[in-house]
């Protein structure tokens, strides 16, 4: 009997001793599980299938997202989940959960909870529905993560989106984005209004080339190549076809798109150019026309020459200078280098600033009406020389890029008095045509009016290589206009630094 009892106590102790072994473990089995379900980001919970989705267990993390602790949620001790959830999303989110259980299938759902404090968050919803053998519900295991920070994050992008298209809107261009495969991503209205909405392929895309001549589309897909390949021009010029089944030409300024270093597609700007088009067919029908009046000039100048040759043989030597001068003078007012430079310039305006080269024709025909109205006269008013030297100043810095600078400075209270008509333009065309000059060696002419009424024109000397001898005609030329009308001469001198030329001003 004692031998059983002593048997019995030890079986006892053992079942004891076993029990809690397995009480330890089981603690510590929970320990470590609350461990990893405290890193998750998210809040792990089992819930009953019930009106209120009573919760069996929640994790820790549950009042991280909800401001509820865990104690408060389970078997509803202070609040119902459902509760929790936004008033306008309960029933969305209650359909999702029994469409999963009617399916046997896991369920995510996307929904607002109100926290604690008071504000809305956001949240996924991801769970699955357990059944026993007998097809009983038995419980719903789900994962609740907050996903506020995204949603924010997407509505400001879709904000953003909203606001660029606003913007974009507002441009006269067209602005576009392409994909990989040249299909439209995005334009604006300008270019819906320009090329209309286009045709789309079996999956619903809209290749760009399908607004563009047949002609260009190889060149097309070359140059988007070469652009995505960051090679290619900055622009490239097509004919588009129009909304209304016009040709257009156009300018698609162009550059490829990388999202985190990825290349996915194209972005740019087209210009439709009709009416830089036709300026530039007319810019060409007026150098045209300019070549055939500096030629008929040329001849007229070769005819009126032979005739003042002729009738002014008998004479006197000083008449005759004075004859040989005016015919230098007029020599020198039509120069067709200087037209021919000019319209070269023009041209190379055209395409790239059109604005610029509108004012750059009206200061070439500026030059040109003073040659004309004024080549007969002996003497102008220094304002009137200025005013023709100030566009003709324009054409020279258009033409060299700030290569050659010009500086004018003196009292208008001296522009009243009189001067030889283009003496000034000569003496400059003299400093350009016998110095070399650059960008960082620029060539600087000065003009001032000294104390004894002398116009000054100045210039550093930086002599370029002869490969003609000068003759000296354009100097000689003002000292004998001088000589004969007044007593006073022109004065040129050269130091090791300057060329110095002064020219008298006369009273009227």
């Amino acid at each position: 009997m004692i031998g059983q009892e002593r048997s019995l106590n030890k079986k006892l102790e053992q079942e004891v001793l076993e029990r809690k072994e397995a009480e330890k473990a089981l603690a510590e089995s929970r320990a470590q599980l609350e461990g990893i379900m405290s890193n998750l980001s998210g809040a792990v919970y089992r819930c009953a299938n019930d009106a209120y989705w009573t919760k069996i267990f929640v994790s820790s993390q549950i009042e991280n997202i909800t401001g509820y602790p865990a104690h408060d949620i389970v078997n509803n001790t202070r609040i119902r989940y459902i509760d929790i959830i936004h008033p306008d999303d309960r029933e969305y989110s209650v359909n999702v959960v029994q469409e999963a259980i009617s399916k046997n299938k896991p369920f995510e759902a996307e929904h607002r909870i109100i926290h604690a404090n008071g504000h809305i968050k956001w949240v996924k919803d991801n769970g699955r529905v357990n059944f026993d053998d007998n097809g009983t519900i038995k419980w719903i295991d789900r994962v609740i993560t907050d996903i506020t920070d995204i949603k924010e994050a997407e509505q400001a992008y879709h904000e953003s989106q909203v606001r660029f298209r606003e913007l974009t809107d507002f441009l006269p261009q067209t602005v576009y984005e392409l994909d990989l495969k040249g299909n439209i991503v995005f334009t604006n209205r300008a270019g819906l209004e320009l090329f209309g909405e286009g045709e789309p392929d079996e999956n619903g895309k809209v290749s760009a080339l399908q607004f563009f001549i047949p002609q260009d589309r190889e060149k097309m897909k070359k140059n988007m190549q070469e652009k995505l390949a960051g090679k290619g021009n900055l622009f490239n010029e097509y004919t588009a076809i129009c909304a209304n089944g016009k040709l257009c030409p156009v300018i698609i300024y162009s550059s490829p798109i990388r999202r985190n270093g990825k290349l996915i597609g194209s972005q740019g700007i087209i210009v439709e150019i009709s009416e830089l088009k036709r300026v530039e067919a007319d810019l060409r029908k007026a150098k045209l026309e300019l070549e055939a009046l500096n030629i008929n000039l040329e001849e007229t100048v070769r005819e009126r020459t032979a005739q003042l040759t002729e009738a002014n043989t008998q004479l006197l030597k000083l008449q005759k200078e004075n004859l040989q001068s005016q015919f230098d003078v007029l020599k020198q007012q039509v120069n067709p280098h200087f037209l021919f430079n000019s319209l070269n310039v023009l041209i190379s305006l055209i395409k790239l600033e059109p604005d610029l080269a509108e004012t750059f024709t009206e200061r070439l025909a500026k030059v040109y009406r003073y040659v004309l109205e004024n080549r007969d006269e002996n003497l102008v008013p220094v304002k009137t020389e200025l005013d023709f030297l100030r566009a003709y100043i324009f054409l020279i810095d258009t033409r060299f890029q700030g290569k050659v600078t010009v500086q004018i400075d003196f009292d208008k209270e001296k522009e009243n008095r009189l001067i030889l008509p283009l003496s000034l333009q000569l003496l400059i065309e003299n400093a350009i045509k016998h110095n070399v000059f650059s960008s960082k060696s620029p060539l600087i002419i000065r003009l001032f009016i000294d104390d004894e009424n002398y116009m000054n024109v100045v210039n550093n000397l930086q002599i370029r290589e002869k490969h003609m001898t000068s003759t000296g005609i354009g100097l000689q030329n003002i000292r004998s206009r001088y000589a004969l009308i007044c007593d006073k001469e022109p004065v040129f001198k050269q130091t090791e630094k300057e060329f110095i030329a002064k020219i008298p001003l006369l009273d009227q």
